[in-house]
């Protein structure tokens, strides 16, 4: 009789060895994520070797896995901070954009966090009508001048407002074309490295452009 775990563990030591040699595609970096189900001992081996990647496909990988595990956050905040972008086959690549959505709330103090992100964001702000009810949005992207003068111009602001809109019920961050729900696993501390990676390679973007996307 085949022994399952002996298999997947087979399995997986041959694409760990691939993950050394070449980029992986998304089959390959899910398949590796799975097989931790039967080889549990072997899933820091996995996040780490995903970390490497530094692509579309370990991001989706690495978001199947607890934020918990090490190599797990530091493979995101490193993707994030080379501006790795969501791609899937037969589709444009998601643009780069760093993005919160966020309910109305009763809340103390929601009135001045709204001020204070449109004052923030201006034209990047915008009210979203979602199943009847009133949300929002603030987004920073690629505009007039550079991405980095953007960023710097308002990315002690937008840290600010991250760190308190992400505790709120309902927040998601956006980077690059993936989603992050403030009741989902990667919770506000963790996002909030994640927003430093994506401001890190943002910083790095000088080229002018004449218009806005």
């Amino acid at each position: 009789m085949t022994d399952p775990r002996a298999e997947a563990l087979q399995s997986l030591e041959g694409l760990l060895a691939r993950a050394d040699r070449e980029p992986l595609d998304a089959h390959a970096c899910a398949r590796m994520v799975e097989l931790t189900g039967l080889v549990p001992g072997w899933i820091k081996r996995v996040a780490h070797a995903l970390s490497a990647q530094r692509s579309a496909a370990a991001v989706d990988a690495l978001r199947r896995m607890q934020p918990g595990v090490p190599g797990v956050v530091e493979g995101l905040y490193q993707a994030f901070a080379h501006g790795v972008v969501r791609s899937r086959p037969g589709e444009a690549d998601s643009p780069v954009l760093l993005a919160l959505d966020f309910r109305r709330s009763r809340s103390r103090g929601f009135e001045d966090l709204l001020d204070r992100a449109h004052a923030v964001f201006g034209d990047g702000f915008e009210p979203l009508r979602v199943g009847g009810k009133l949300h929002y949005r603030i987004a920073l992207f690629g505009g007039r001048g550079t991405l980095a003068g953007r960023a710097a111009a308002i990315s002690n602001d937008l840290v600010w407002l991250h760190a308190k809109l992400a505790r709120l019920k309902g927040t998601r961050l956006w980077l690059n074309g993936w989603s992050f729900a403030s009741d989902g696993p990667f919770k506000a501390p963790v996002q909030a490295h994640l927003v430093g990676g994506w401001l890190s390679w943002a910083a790095t973007q000088t080229q002018t452009v004449s218009a806005a996307r």
